[in-house]
């Protein structure tokens, strides 16, 4: 029997998928550079952001396994049709285990982390959702987001292919084409053309397929702004349906 899917394998998956030895460079020249602004010279004219330093987890302290950048979220939202936004619109209560955690991180860097992220599937963020697996964020001095906690059980096995239509403007039409050419094809000739000894194949069925592609878009279309059932691609770090 196949497990459910678990966010925080499947994005630390991505993570090492993704680090080349070029983006490894990157990251160390951010870090330099991070460094250089908040040398004792320097303070002063980037207080702002050195005032705020203060409200970060140092990258530097954290496990590396736990350090995520935000194009590795934002494929996973994707993916699987979550979503990545304030704590603040998280309506259930956060498990004393992550309150703890943050108190040690609080007192190990001797700061006052703010800023946190919740990434989860949307059902979660309401009252009554289920009790899939929710992932806790803080923010990093060099721009990445470190896991904090998380808890909860693993997503459908299903959930990535079911959600696949949704991903972007792309997998949607996609999508539509291909359950319009199903039907197209599907349809008895007569159903289509008049004439008793018409042929199976012929341009009045590739006529049926764009009629019912343009009606069947405008259903799709017209149920998505309905049911405000906005594509991941647009609406992965939206919190518009929270507010």
């Amino acid at each position: 029997m196949k497990k459910d899917v678990s966010i925080a394998a499947q994005l630390l998956k991505r993570k090492i998928k993704h680090s080349k030895q070029e983006d490894l460079v990157i990251n160390e020249v951010h870090k330099i550079l991070n460094k250089d602004l908040f040398h004792e010279k320097k303070v002063l004219e980037h207080l702002q952001l050195y005032n705020r330093s203060f409200e970060l987890i140092d990258e530097d302290a954290a496990d590396v396994l736990d350090i995520f950048s935000l194009k590795d979220i934002k494929e996973i939202c994707i993916a699987y049709r979550l979503r990545f936004i304030d704590s603040q619109f998280y309506k259930k209560e956060i498990p004393y285990a992550a309150i703890l955690k943050i108190k040690d991180l609080n007192i190990k860097h001797r700061k006052d982390l703010k800023g946190f992220k919740i990434l989860a599937p949307i059902e979660n963020f309401r009252v009554d959702g289920k009790d899939e697996e929710v992932l806790l964020f803080a923010p990093t001095d060099h721009g990445n987001y470190c896991l904090i906690h998380k808890w909860g059980t693993g997503l459908g096995k299903n959930r990535k292919l079911i959600n696949w239509p949704m991903r972007c403007f792309e997998t949607l039409v996609f999508t539509v084409a291909l359950v319009t050419a199903i039907l197209a094809v599907s349809l008895p000739t007569r159903l289509i053309w008049l004439p008793e000894h018409a042929d199976y194949w012929g341009m009045y069925r590739v006529g049926a397929f764009f009629h019912m592609f343009i009606f069947n878009m405008g259903i799709t279309a017209y149920l998505a702004f309905a049911f405000s059932n906005n594509l991941s691609s647009s609406s992965w770090n939206s919190s518009n349906d929270f507010r």
